[in-house]
């Protein structure tokens, strides 16, 4: 038997091409224009996570966007390469997002795996219907001015992300 957040995400992922193609595509707390300006989403203050809002996807900085679950199986080698991106490219804007909304099992999954950066949860699954995300894990490069330059689906190795982050304008420190 699955998972029930598992299936339950499986089920909101067909929900979304639904909604997507109704054109609902806002996120909660933005502007409600062409952009996102102003949306956020509450991290939590556990290990490398501050705790309090912290923007989707800020204007002027070079972003990376991670959809994670606590069940997901290669989400787990994942948070090893993006430790070490985080440490390449201290820099960029890197934010980790699950859809399950139980405390405790995510903050024990970012203790154990080491998360050095932002953690949030989207229990109302906006940002995978704005970014057209239905698969976990997957990973989203934007370049300063918020344009997807790069998306990937599944394990990355922590190279690739790092080439993708240089050619989005981000600077190794």
């Amino acid at each position: 038997m699955q998972d029930p957040t598992r299936r339950s995400f499986l089920r909101a992922g067909f929900a979304l091409g639904a909604v997507g193609l109704a054109g609902c595509t806002s996120l909660a707390g933005s502007g409600g224009g062409s952009g996102d300006e102003g949306a956020t989403l509450r991290t939590y203050d556990v290990a490398g996570s501050p705790g309090g809002p912290v923007p989707v996807l800020p204007d002027g900085q070079v972003a990376l966007l991670d959809w994670w679950a606590t069940w997901c199986a290669p989400c787990k080698p994942q948070m090893a390469g993006l430790r070490e991106v985080r440490e390449r490219f201290p820099e960029i804007h890197m934010l980790s997002i699950t859809n399950e909304g139980e405390d405790a099992p995510i903050e024990a999954f970012w203790t154990e795996y080491e998360g050095t950066w932002p953690v949030a949860s989207d229990t109302e699954l906006r940002t995978n219907e704005r970014f057209g995300v239905n698969r976990i894990p997957t990973l989203l490069v934007f370049d300063p001015e918020g344009t997807e330059q790069w998306r990937h689906v599944g394990l990355a190795a922590a190279e690739s992300v790092a080439k993708a982050l240089r050619e989005a304008g981000a600077e190794e420190g």
